[in-house]
Parts: C-alpha cells; structure tokens; sequence
C-alpha cells in the first residue's frame, strides 16, 4: 500500500519502520474513523497470528510497537499517518 508524503515523514519522526506499518495493516483490527478513512492497531490476538506467521523473534520486534500503542491510519487506497496513541485503541 502506498503512503503520502505526510506517512512517510510521520513514519521516520515516530520510528515506526515500513515493515511494522504493513504488519499492523495485515494483522491488526481496524475500525471506520467516520470519514471515509480506517484506524488499524495491533492487538493480542492479532500478534498471535502474526507470530504463527513469522515465529518469535519478528513477532517479538513488532510487538514492541503494538505495546507502544501504534497505529496506522489508511484512506482512499493509501497510508495517511502512523503514530502512537496515548491507550490502547482496542481491549
């Protein structure tokens, strides 16, 4: 998935690495922000999958950031922002 110049400019400030933005999109939950675009976040559940995936030591590196409550946000086909938020988006 492409990212707009503000992702990837967010990506490098945040450290948050284009290989863990892909890993929260394709193993984390998502939820509709209400305009158009989707929030997706890493969850327990989500790092099991992942970890059956790609085995420990990947999963165990990316799970760093799903502990950081990272994020990503995608509208219109393309990664808009990564960050981290302040809670857990999911329980």
């Amino acid at each position: 998935m492409p990212f707009t110049r503000h992702a990837h400019q967010r990506s490098a400030e945040r450290s948050i690495p284009p290989l863990v933005v892909e890993a929260i999109i394709a193993y984390g939950h998502s939820f509709d922000t209400g305009d158009g675009a989707r929030k997706y976040a890493l969850t327990k559940e989500g790092m099991a999958e992942l970890r059956r995936f790609t085995g420990r030591p990947i999963a165990n590196t990316i799970d760093a950031y799903r502990r950081r409550n990272a994020y990503v946000v995608v509208a219109r086909g393309a990664i808009v922002t990564v960050a981290y938020a302040s809670k857990p988006l999911f329980h």
